[in-house]
């Protein structure tokens, strides 16, 4: 269940740009991307105008296999460089068996993946004005 809901809240959220085709939840594909040192393919998926890019993992031991290799500020798995830009941050999410990745600092994607996606994993620290869930904000703090 928690691994469709981050999916489905994403579709959701894509339904709130600027496009409305097609209808969120709607069968789409996504653009696909493969990320070397990531063990699946990702899909590129616009949430509140920015791209997330979504890992679909297999099972949850799968995605933490993944996960336990990435370094803590987001721009490594498994001694390998991410294609992410320096001068962008890094917020990598989890939740089940998905990964989601935002190279970015808009304040609504993060509320978003947030409120939707589980705690920030790894990555920079979160900027002023993220909303921390009430489940989340009693055990992380936006450091």
């Amino acid at each position: 269940m928690r691994r469709s809901a981050l999916l489905v809240a994403l579709l959701v959220l894509t339904g709130c740009s600027a496009s409305s085709d097609p209808l969120p939840g709607s069968e789409r594909d996504y653009p696909q991307v493969d990320i070397p040192g990531f063990s699946v393919p990702g899909k590129s998926i616009n949430v509140q105008t920015e791209d997330v890019l979504l890992f679909d993992y297999a099972t949850e031991d799968a995605t933490s296999a993944d996960l336990v290799r990435l370094a803590d500020d987001g721009r490594r798995i498994g001694g390998m460089e991410l294609p992410w830009s320096r001068e962008s941050a890094v917020h990598i999410f989890a939740t089940g068996r998905q990964i989601a990745v935002y190279v970015g600092s808009t304040v609504a994607v993060l509320n978003a993946l947030l409120t939707e996606g589980g705690e920030q994993i790894v990555g920079d620290p979160l900027p002023k004005g993220v909303e921390l869930p009430a489940s989340s904000a009693s055990s992380s703090s936006a450091s």
